[in-house]
């Protein structure tokens, strides 16, 4: 264990069970009028608190309840079951996700979907290292959020808010066990701990001790999917064809065996009755992660399969003050995600390859609120450095893979919410004025790559309209403009390799421009019975414009171009803008709670919410070089190869990958508030298509067939302060995946006993 982990544990500890005292859960009154009012739920994901249904844009609260009725070993795993987005999942801690139909991304600082912690840029790469235990809720703001974050908000922002307990301590511990040798001790707690200060505490051990068993039941993929997936082949150079689809159906999965440990840490108070400052940090610690290889590998001399140290440690400042009608915060935050690979998976190995992404910034805001009007204006600045190194043999240093490179944001950005007709008409319009550098840095040990930095302006605005008909009707809409920077190599690198005095060189392009999209949605929804039935129907349209694809020019020997140095060139590649997306899809969600209809203490809450994709396509022309106007060339210059640029037909168009037709998340759960909750809840997937790789020798691109999976849960307060709960996932025990070859576990169970103090 690391000295930061073991102190975090040793803290913990101390301000959890040392520091406590009990509490009593504050019940529900019962409303003599038999008509119960439901709270409202309020966000801060458009960077200020209001009420969800009070913003023209699309926001889905995720509740702690909800959290804890759910299934779930990590954040992946969470928000594909309950909040319709695309994910794309690996054994072994490893996953991301898109929203609205932008394709889930992993392992890259620069993604189409923004994770934010607290508000802030969470800087994770790969979400399934993102802990849930001091989860308070979590936002998703679906739609453009450029105007709010910057880059990488096209699809929307995950805001994941954690707790911040000010009042009487209270804390909970718990241990659970299950299926595959799993278990789990959880610990945490906070509050006021004396002299204004507060706290907040929580430590995670889960422990999965067994290789698990991929599902071979499938009943549910007999009624929604197939057996069979579709192989296709782009330009129809033979014909499409089915291939089977139950590979691993009821085996045990190698290389799938886990432990990790998280916790988190919060300590704040209010200075002079009016400052706030809070300190938090939050740690995530794997090692040795077992890490299987693709099933269609298996048992070939090349299998895959790996093993990884994972490692996340992040923390923030916050300063906050409310001074008349002004809500003022500054923070400054960091993160730090390493992720350690080993060369082989045996026990004679040693970490040959590791990769670092580091997030750091400040963020300045002012909250106004005027009359019931508010509006939100700041700076932001931010810094991300990705970097690797390769090692050879253990502690023996390698030229790495990639060029380390930083990308740097400094922004402004406003946003102003009117109301009007007693708050009937709601306006949001807002903007954000982003300075983006990209910078390529000296990398060691790859004396082909060359420093250089480059920069650009980008104005993102972004409008929406909320109007409350009257009987409970609403109507809404939104538009917004967003975009993701290109990567520091794509504008500013260069690399030359000389052999020989022959070069090939890569070289950046600084008339690059940023990847952007517009997305406009229109909705209607109707709420009655005190906000117990709620419907809401939407659809959106995206266009994106400005994709990035390679052109390259190559020179045979006897024609080739030489440089002022005498070198040769065989060939010269860049990225130039060339390419478009459209997605276009529906957006439902659906709530009636039987008992707050009915005026009951008590919860029956069914549930269904969809995303279906009507259309997620992308479109590249053809680019080509024309070389041939630069054969024998002295004094060649790469960059004149602009001047032989193509952009043309045909156009490639073809659906994105991993992005499903349709995802619904549909349950039924039933809370007494007092002693006993239970619930079902089930998550359909539609047709995808990815990249084949099963065989080398028919590579292909292949849609997934459609699936279905159900999990249930339930549990019982046994006394005032214990409680056992209990938890079935993948009931039907389904052969299912996020990404083909592999398979995630089948049905698995789990027992939990807690008890608060």
């Amino acid at each position: 264990m690391s000295t930061n982990l073991r102190t975090l544990v040793i803290v913990t500890l101390g301000a959890t069970v040392f520091g406590a005292r009990p509490s009593h859960a504050q019940q529900p009154s019962h409303d003599s009028t038999r008509t119960q009012r439901l709270p409202k739920v309020v966000t801060t994901a458009s960077r200020y608190d209001a009420p969800a249904d009070s913003l023209p844009r699309r926001v889905e609260v995720i509740s702690r309840a909800q959290l804890d009725a759910t299934s779930a070993l990590d954040m992946v795993d969470l928000l594909k079951k309950r909040a319709t987005l695309d994910v794309v999942q690996y054994p072994g801690l490893l996953g991301g996700i898109g929203i609205r139909g932008f394709r889930p991304q992993v392992g890259s600082i620069q993604q189409r979907s923004m994770i934010l912690l607290d508000g802030r840029p969470s800087g994770i790469t790969n979400v399934a290292m993102l802990d849930l235990q001091d989860v308070e809720r979590i936002e998703v703001l679906k739609g453009p959020a450029s105007a709010l974050y910057g880059s990488s908000a096209m699809g929307g922002v995950v805001n994941v808010v954690t707790r911040r307990r000010t009042g009487a301590r209270s804390g909970l511990a718990s241990a659970s066990g299950g299926s595959f040798g799993s278990s789990e001790f959880r610990v945490q707690g906070g509050g006021a701990i004396g002299g204004g200060i507060d706290a907040d505490a929580s430590l995670r051990r889960y422990d999965q001790r067994e290789n698990y068993s991929i599902g071979g039941g499938n009943s549910l993929r007999g009624v929604f999917g197939s057996d069979s997936a579709l192989k296709m082949y782009p330009g129809g150079t033979q014909p499409n064809r089915y291939v089977p689809d139950t590979l691993g159906d009821g085996i045990t999965r190698t290389f799938t065996t886990l432990a990790s440990t998280s916790g988190n840490l919060r300590v704040g108070g209010t200075i002079g009755g009016r400052l706030r400052v809070d300190v938090r940090g939050d740690l995530f610690d794997a090692e040795d992660v077992p890490s299987p290889g693709d099933l269609y590998s298996a048992g070939t001399p090349f299998p895959g399969d790996g093993r990884k140290d994972l490692r996340r440690g992040g923390g923030a400042v916050d300063f906050g003050a409310t001074i008349g009608r002004n809500a003022l915060l500054a923070r400054v935050f960091t993160t730090d995600e390493t992720n350690g690979y080993y060369d082989r998976p045996d026990s004679v190995r040693f970490v040959n390859f590791t990769t670092r992404a580091r997030t750091s910034g400040v963020q300045l805001q002012d909250v106004v609120r005027v009359r019931g009007q508010q509006v939100v204006f700041g700076l932001d600045g931010t810094a991300q450095r990705a970097s690797s190194q390769l090692f050879t043999a253990a502690g023996v240093e390698g030229g790495t893979y990639s060029p380390n490179s930083e990308v740097r944001s400094l922004a402004a950005f406003t946003e102003t919410r009117v109301t009007a007709l007693d708050g009937r008409l709601v306006g949001t319009i807002g903007a954000r004025l982003d300075r983006v550098t990209l910078e390529l840095l000296a990398t060691p040990l790859r004396p082909d790559v060359f420093a250089g930095s480059d920069d650009f302006t980008v104005f993102n605005p972004s409008a929406g309209l909320l109007y409350a008909i009257g009987g409970g009707v609403r109507a809404h809409g939104s538009i917004g403009r967003a975009f993701l920077a290109p990567d520091a190599f794509g504008r500013a690198g260069l690399t030359q390799t000389v052999t020989s005095n022959v070069a090939a060189i890569t070289f950046g392009n600084p008339s690059l421009a940023a990847e952007h999209s517009v997305t406009a949605d229109i909705g209607a929804g109707i709420s009655r019975l005190n906000g117990a039935f709620d419907l809401d129907v939407t659809y959106f349209t995206t266009d994106v414009t400005n994709r990035i694809t390679t052109a390259r020019a190559s020179f045979a020997a006897g024609q080739r171009p030489t440089l002022a140095n005498g070198n040769q060139v065989s060939r010269v590649q860049t990225s130039v803008n060339a390419g478009d997306a459209e997605i276009r899809g529906l957006e439902v969600a659906a709530r009636y709670d039987v008992g707050a209809a009915l005026g009951k203490r008590w919860s029956l809450n069914t549930f269904a919410n969809a995303t279906r994709i009507f259309s997620a396509s992308e479109t590249t022309p053809t680019v080509a070089v024309n070389a041939a106007q630069f054969n024998g060339v002295t004094n060649f210059s790469p960059s004149s190869i602009f001047a032989g640029v193509q952009i043309g037909a045909p156009a490639t168009t073809s659906r994105i990958k991993n992005v499903a037709s349709a995802n619904w998340n549909l349950g039924l759960e039933f809370d007494d508030r007092s002693r006993v909750r239970a619930g079902l809840l089930g998550r359909y997937v539609g047709t995808r298509t990815d990249d084949d790789f099963s065989d080398f020798s028919d590579v292909s691109d292949i849609a997934y067939p459609p699936f279905a999976v159900l999990d249930v849960s339930g549990g019982v307060r046994l006394t005032r302060r214990v409680r056992a709960d209990a938890q079935i996932s993948n009931v039907t025990d389904e052969n299912y995946y996020e990404k083909r070859g592999y398979n995630l576990p089948g049905r698995a169970f789990t027992v939990r006993l807690s008890t608060s103090f």
